[in-house]
């Protein structure tokens, strides 16, 4: 558990960084400026596309190039929430408040 909560941490962390990108991209050009996963991965050099559709049957690569259009900070974001809501610590149940002093007479 202690490894899952520690992925959605860093995807959340992840998540804020690219929203953050986002944001300064925005304003920098006086337009609205979302990056995809497609585009991140092709700051790196790597065109995930083409590799989805090489190497995928046509159903699950068009679900792959549908997620990999999507904002980098949502997949991230959405993932790092899933993960820390599986990796929830139990509750300890709570104890009844003890009862008061008996009234003597």
């Amino acid at each position: 558990m202690f490894f899952i909560r520690w992925l959605s941490l860093v995807l959340i962390v992840i998540a804020a960084m690219l929203l953050g990108v986002d944001l300064v991209s925005t304003l920098e050009k006086h337009a609205l400026f979302i990056r995809s996963i497609e585009q991140i991965l092709m700051l790196f050099g790597a065109d995930a596309k083409l590799a989805v559709q090489a190497n995928f049957p046509a159903l699950i690569a068009n679900v792959c190039t549908t997620l990999i259009g999507w904002p980098g900070w949502a997949m991230f974001g959405v993932l790092g929430v899933i993960f820390a809501l599986i990796a929830l610590p139990p509750r300890k149940p709570s104890r009844p408040p003890p009862s008061p002093p008996p009234i003597a007479r």
